[in-house]
C-alpha cells in the first residue's frame, strides 16, 4: 500500500502516512489527528483538498515560475571557465581573461537559478574562447612566418659576403 499524497510505501495496517501525515485508510474516523500535527483529515474524496486548506506548504498546481522547463537542460549549461584559462596562457591574454569573467558570472548566475543569464554568460565565454583561439593561432602562425622570412634573409645575406 501507497500513500495516496507522497507516495510513501505503507505498511499495511497503516492509517496515517508516516512521511507526510495524511490519512491513507477509510476506516479513520473523520476529526482523527494525525500524528505528525494537530490538523485533522477527513476521509471522504475531498481528503488532498482539506489537506492542502490547512497545509500553507502544501504544493499548489500551478507551475513555479522561477523554474525552467527544463531542468536537466539549465543545469547543463557549459562555463567553459578550463578553457578560457587555457586560452589565456597560450593564445591570447586579453581575451581569455574577459572569458574568465564570463565563465564565472555563468557559474554564478546557475548558483542563483537564473538559467537565462547563465546561458548568455555561456555563450559570451564561448565566443571568447573561439575569437581567442582563432587570435593566438594567427598570432602563431605569423610568428612562425616571421622566423622563416628572416631566417631566410639572413641565410641569404650570409651567403652574399
Amino acid at each position: 500500500m501507497f500513500c495516496p499524497k507522497c507516495g510513501n510505501p505503507l505498511p499495511a495496517n497503516a492509517r496515517f502516512c508516516p512521511l507526510c501525515g495524511v490519512a491513507v485508510r477509510s476506516n479513520v474516523s473523520p476529526g482523527m489527528e494525525s500524528p505528525l500535527g494537530s490538523a485533522s483529515f477527513g476521509t471522504s474524496d475531498n481528503s488532498e483538498t482539506a489537506y492542502n486548506a490547512s497545509n500553507p506548504y502544501a504544493s499548489s498546481s500551478a507551475p513555479d515560475p522561477y523554474a525552467p522547463s527544463d531542468w536537466s537542460e539549465a543545469a547543463n549549461v557549459p562555463d567553459y571557465l578550463i578553457w578560457n584559462v587555457l586560452s589565456t596562457l597560450f593564445c591570447c591574454p586579453p581575451l581569455g581573461v574577459a572569458g574568465i569573467i564570463f565563465s564565472i558570472q555563468t557559474n554564478s548566475a546557475k548558483t542563483r537559478c537564473d538559467f537565462e543569464a547563465a546561458k548568455r554568460h555561456s555563450s559570451t565565454a564561448k565566443t571568447l574562447l573561439v575569437v581567442g583561439a582563432v587570435v593566438g593561432g594567427l598570432q602563431i602562425l605569423l610568428s612562425l612566418v616571421w622566423i622563416v622570412l628572416t631566417t631566410a634573409v639572413e641565410i641569404g645575406s650570409l651567403g652574399a659576403l
